[in-house]
C-alpha cells in the first residue's frame, strides 16, 4: 500500500535555473580580463560548460516516472528501492530527498512543485511534515 504516489515529470523551474546559473558563469568567465596567452584555454572551458550545460538539460528532461513512498517508509524511484538517509531539505519551490538504495547507492532527487500537480504536492509536504 502506497502512502504517497505521483506520476513525475521534467520540471521547467529547474531548467530554467540551471539555464540561468550556466549562463552567469559564462558570462562572468567573459566579462573578466584574460592575459592573451590564456584566451584559447578559455575558450576550451567555455565550450567544456556548454557541453556540461547541454547534458544537464538533457538529464534533467529525461528524469521522469513513478515515485512512490509505502508504508514500511520506502521510496521506490525507476524500480529500486532506497531510504531517506537524512531529513528532506524543504523550499517552498522544491524538496530534496536523500535516498539510499538496497544496494548502497546514493540517490539525491530534487522533487520541484511544477513536476508533479498541486494535490501531490501538497500530500507530499504532509507527508514529510509528518517524518520529520
Amino acid at each position: 500500500m502506497a502512502r504517497w504516489q505521483s506520476e513525475l515529470h521534467p520540471s521547467a523551474l529547474a531548467r530554467r535555473v540551471t539555464f540561468a546559473l550556466y549562463i552567469a558563469l559564462i558570462a562572468g568567465l567573459l566579462l573578466l580580463p584574460w592575459p592573451p596567452p590564456l584566451i584559447p584555454a578559455i575558450g576550451g572551458l567555455l565550450l567544456l560548460l556548454l557541453i556540461e550545460l547541454r547534458y544537464r538539460l538533457r538529464l534533467q528532461r529525461s528524469l521522469h516516472g513513478q515515485l512512490t513512498a509505502d508504508e514500511s517508509r520506502y521510496w521506490h524511484w525507476r524500480q529500486q528501492k532506497a531510504r531517506v538517509t537524512r531529513p528532506p531539505f524543504v523550499l517552498p519551490f522544491g524538496i530534496l530527498l536523500s535516498l539510499r538504495t538496497q544496494q548502497g547507492k546514493r540517490l539525491s532527487l530534487w522533487l520541484m512543485r511544477d513536476s508533479m500537480n498541486e494535490a501531490s504536492w501538497r500530500a507530499l509536504r504532509r507527508l514529510l511534515k509528518g517524518q520529520r
